[in-house]
């Protein structure tokens, strides 16, 4: 056994946070909650009964408070995660993270070597089921030769703002415009404009979508070799790249700053101030993945996942399948599931064949299932 569920604290209770609280919750496990915000740790009191800590993660000082747990899970914003997994590894904390940074994580590799921990990053749905998919793929068929992956987390009503439901960090979805996307293109790593890798994708009962490239293969960059395409694609409905390429053009996708006042703000942060207020938080969303796959042996296979809002539970589609993934994990890294130490990619999974039946079959009890298509 790897450890006890009271020895777990999660660092972040946002929506995100939230499904993995849920999950703990209804298997009768324990967590601490750590969040700056009061009205957050009251509600993880009064719903769940967790103990909770008031910890601004974002003062690496102040997480020296965690050290004595044994392992963290980790949903914060990308802006400040890197830094505080790299706070948590020298304080020898195993951590679970699903949050999205523009840093490398290889980066803490050796350092959790170091400290004899589990780092698993990019534990949640695109990276996470998407690579653990793919490292089923490659390891079933006789290595990856080539793959797409398509995702989305979309309003269920295709008439909302942009199509989209604020259920994650509306500064880490702009980011999605602006920063490059590493893809693999004729078996070199390239780096492209989100914006000018884009077309539309039919997909099987679902109908067409747009799509534009993002930056979700990292790890896989390095844990797949030889391979001669890989890509991940972010899906939004027909009509939304022409007016992301408009505010592109106004310079809202940018790093570019403005005087407003006595004061110099970036547009980039001028558009999630906006969004942040006329983007819709509680409609019904969905969550999509369509994946396009091809071995070196010539197998091919299509994958094909479609959540939608949990009415039962009251979750959204991007919470349910992104917590429930992240929390998974962090259960197989307790019941000793997982015993590597430094980083481990969560396509690593994937290609352990029983632990891949494991952790679709936990999925799959939760109302998220992942279909192969011939």
């Amino acid at each position: 056994m790897f450890g006890l569920s009271n020895d777990v604290v999660l660092i972040g209770f946002g929506r995100i946070g939230f499904a993995v609280a849920l999950d703990f919750f209804n298997s009768n496990m324990q967590l601490t909650v750590v969040d700056s915000d009061p009205h957050r740790l009251k509600y993880a009191v009064q719903v769940f009964g967790f103990n909770v800590l008031d910890i601004d993660a974002s003062n690496l000082d102040e997480l020296e408070r965690v050290k004595r747990f044994n392992l963290a899970v980790v949903a914060l914003p990308g802006s400040i995660a890197f830094r505080v997994l790299n706070k948590l590894v020298d304080l020898g904390l195993n951590v679970v993270d699903v949050s999205y940074f523009p840093e490398d994580p290889w980066i803490l590799h050796e350092l959790a070597v170091e400290r004899n921990v589990t780092l698993i990053v990019d534990a949640g749905f695109a990276p996470g089921l998407s690579n653990i998919v793919l490292g089923y793929f490659h390891s079933k068929f006789g290595g990856l030769k080539k793959a797409r992956i398509y995702v989305g987390g979309l309003a269920r009503d295709s008439s909302l703002p942009l199509g989209l439901v604020a259920t994650w960090s509306v500064e880490d979805l702009i980011d999605e415009y602006i920063r490059r996307a590493r893809a693999i293109i004729g078996g070199k790593i390239v780096e492209v404009d989100p914006l000018s890798l884009t077309g539309e994708v039919t997909i099987p009962k679902l109908g067409v979508y747009e799509y534009f490239a993002s930056d979700g293969i990292r790890t896989m960059l390095k844990t797949f070799e030889g391979v001669e395409e890989l890509i991940e694609y972010t899906l939004r409905y027909p009509g939304h790249l022409q007016i992301m390429r408009m505010l592109k053009k106004l310079g809202f996708l940018s790093d570019e700053e403005v005087l407003i006042g006595d004061f110099r703000v970036k547009l980039s942060k001028v558009l999630a101030s906006i969004l942040e207020r006329k983007l819709i938080r509680d409609a019904p969303d969905r969550a999509i993945m369509y994946i396009e796959a091809e071995s070196r042996n010539g197998v091919t296979r299509r994958y094909l996942m479609d959540v939608e809002y949990d009415y039962d539970i009251g979750l959204s589609a991007m919470g349910k399948v992104t917590g429930f993934t992240q929390s998974n994990i962090v259960k197989m890294l307790l019941n000793g599931r997982i015993q590597d130490k430094g980083l481990v990619p969560p396509e690593l999974i994937g290609m352990n064949l029983k632990l891949y039946d494991e952790f679709m079959r936990n999925l799959g009890r939760k109302g998220i299932k992942v279909l192969e298509i011939s």
